[in-house]
C-alpha cells in the first residue's frame, strides 16, 4: 500500500507517468523526456514500488494505464500544471511585468495565422514571451491537459469524449483551390472541373485530418485525386504552387500571406461549403497573456475576414 507519498514521490516520477500516458510507449516517452529507455524503466519501477503495484500494463503496441495508473496520471498532470504555474509566477516576480505563454498550434494556424498575430503581439507588448509548439490535435490535447502548453490555436475537432477543456470558436476555415498568381487557368473566362483536372493537384498528406476534409470536398465536385502530390510539409506544398502550374486544395488561411500578396490566388471555381470551425482551446480561465493573445487573434481574424480568407463566426 502506498505510504508517505509526499516524501517518496518525486517530480521525475510525475513526468514519467505523464509521458507514458501521453505517448503510450516506453520508446516514445523516453524520447520525449530525453532519457534512455532503461533509465525510464527504472523510474517506472520506483513508482510501482512506491504505490505498491503495477501502474501501466504492457501490450504488443506499447503500454496503457491500469486503474492505478489512471488515478496517478490525473494527479501527476494536476501537480505538474501547478508547478509550471508556480514557475511562471516566480518568473513574473523576478522580471517585472513579463508574461509567458506556451502556444500549441495546429499546422494551418501555425503557418497562416500565428506569424502575423505574434509579430503584432510582440510589438505591442515587448515583455510578452511566447513559445510556439506545432503539432497535431492528438499530440497537443494531452500537452494542454498536462499543463505543458497553455492554449491551442487552430481547427477545433470535436473530442471523442468530454475532456473538460474550453473550446472558443473564432472563425471557419474554408477550403479553396489555389494557384500561383500568373497561372494559365486564371486567363480563362470560366473554369470547369475538367480544366482543373488537366493540372496536377497538390494536397495535404494522407496522415492529416486536413486531408480528410479536402478529399471529401473534391470528391463532391467530381475531381479525381489519384495522381495528386501529397505532403505534410507546408513549405514544400507552397514551393510547388509558386513555381509550377499546380493546383492546390487547402484551407485558405494556410496560405494567407501569399494570397494577400497575390503570389497565390483563389481559383474562381465554386466548392461546396465546408464546416471547419477554428479558434482556441484552453483550460479554465485565460490568464493575462492568454487574453492578450485572444485580442490579437480576433483582430487578425477580422482582417482576414475582410479579405475573404476566413469566415467569421456569427453570434460568438
Amino acid at each position: 500500500m502506498a505510504q508517505y507519498l509526499e516524501q517518496r514521490l518525486k517530480i521525475r516520477h510525475l513526468r514519467v507517468i505523464d509521458a507514458l500516458e501521453q505517448h503510450k510507449s516506453l520508446l516514445g516517452a523516453s524520447r520525449a523526456l530525453g532519457v534512455s529507455q532503461s533509465s525510464l524503466s527504472r523510474t517506472l519501477h520506483e513508482v510501482e514500488d512506491i504505490v505498491g503495484g503495477a501502474v501501466f500494463e504492457r501490450h504488443a503496441r506499447g503500454v496503457r494505464a491500469n486503474a492505478t495508473g489512471a488515478i496517478l496520471t490525473t494527479a501527476a498532470r494536476a501537480l505538474l500544471s501547478t508547478i509550471r504555474t508556480l514557475e511562471a509566477d516566480l518568473e513574473r516576480l523576478s522580471d517585472g511585468q513579463k508574461r509567458t505563454i506556451r502556444v500549441g498550434a495546429l499546422p494551418v494556424a501555425a503557418h497562416g495565422l500565428l506569424p502575423v498575430v505574434l509579430a503584432r503581439t510582440n510589438s505591442r507588448a515587448a515583455r510578452l514571451s511566447i513559445e510556439v509548439i506545432e503539432g497535431q490535435t492528438g499530440q497537443l490535447i494531452p500537452a494542454l491537459l498536462s499543463g505543458a502548453i497553455d492554449v491551442i490555436v487552430g481547427r477545433l475537432y470535436a473530442p471523442a469524449e468530454s475532456d473538460g477543456l474550453t473550446r472558443h470558436v473564432l472563425y471557419n476555415e474554408p477550403i479553396s483551390l489555389v494557384v500561383r498568381g500568373d497561372h494559365p487557368l486564371l486567363d480563362r473566362a470560366a473554369i470547369t472541373v475538367e480544366d482543373v483536372q488537366r493540372h496536377t493537384l497538390v494536397l495535404p498528406a494522407v496522415t492529416t485530418l486536413i486531408e480528410r476534409d479536402v478529399r471529401a470536398i473534391l470528391q463532391r465536385i467530381g475531381l479525381r485525386v489519384e495522381t495528386a502530390i501529397q505532403s505534410s510539409s507546408v513549405g514544400f506544398m507552397r514551393e510547388l504552387l509558386l513555381s509550377g502550374d499546380f493546383v492546390g486544395a487547402v484551407p485558405r488561411v494556410l496560405v494567407a500571406g501569399d494570397l494577400a500578396r497575390d503570389a497565390l490566388r483563389i481559383l474562381p471555381l465554386a466548392l461546396p461549403p465546408s464546416d471547419r470551425p477554428a479558434g482556441i482551446i484552453h483550460r479554465g480561465t485565460l490568464g493575462p497573456a492568454g487574453q492578450l493573445l485572444l485580442i490579437e487573434l480576433e483582430a487578425e481574424i477580422a482582417r482576414l475576414a475582410e479579405n475573404a480568407i476566413v469566415e467569421p463566426v456569427r453570434g460568438e
